[in-house]
Order: structure tokens, then sequence, then C-alpha cells
């Protein structure tokens, strides 16, 4: 074996330290790559969170709406006389708010 020459574990400390560098930037830009899909992933995942939320409310409503009434007819009567109903409340309230005895 022969002993190694300071040059020559210079030269070896710098072609490693030129791999480790090569080795950094390619897990940088991998690792940009990742940070960029998971904001991506993040953003569906809100948009489908806001889906499930919309596809969770029209099911209550529409559930709701059966419970009301059998047939469309009688569902559209009772839309009718519930709104009919909170506008009476709402002049109800109104009234209260102008009646200077309250």
């Amino acid at each position: 074996m022969a002993a190694s020459t300071l040059p020559d574990v210079i030269d070896g400390l710098i072609r490693k330290t030129d791999l480790l560098a090569r080795h950094i930037d390619v897990l940088e830009q991998t690792n940009a790559e990742l940070k960029a899909k998971i904001a991506l992933l993040e953003e569906q995942l809100a948009e489908e969170r806001q889906n499930a939320n919309r596809a969770r409310l029209d099911a209550d409503y529409l559930t709701v709406s059966h419970r009301l009434a059998d047939s469309p007819d009688t569902i559209i009567a009772t839309r009718r006389r519930i709104s009919s109903l909170i506008r009476t409340i709402d002049r109800c309230i109104s009234m209260l708010k102008d009646d200077p005895e309250i």
C-alpha cells in the first residue's frame, strides 16, 4: 500500500464534496417538487371537502323535503306555506320592535 499524499487526499475530498453538493441539489429540487405537489393536493382536498359538504346539504334538504311531502306538488305547497309562515314571523318581529311598550 502506498501512502496517500496530501494533494491526493485533498483531491479525494473535493470529489466527495462535489458529489455531495450535486446530491444536495437533487434533494432540494425533489423537495421543491414535493412541496408544490402537496400544495396542489391540499387545494384539491379543500375543493373536495366543499363538494362533499354541498352534497351532504343537498341530501339533507332532499330528506327533509321528502319527509314533508310525498309528491312534487305537495312539496311546492309546503315550501310556500313555510315561506308564508316566515314572512308572518318577520312581520310580528317588526311589530314588536315598533311597539313602544316593549
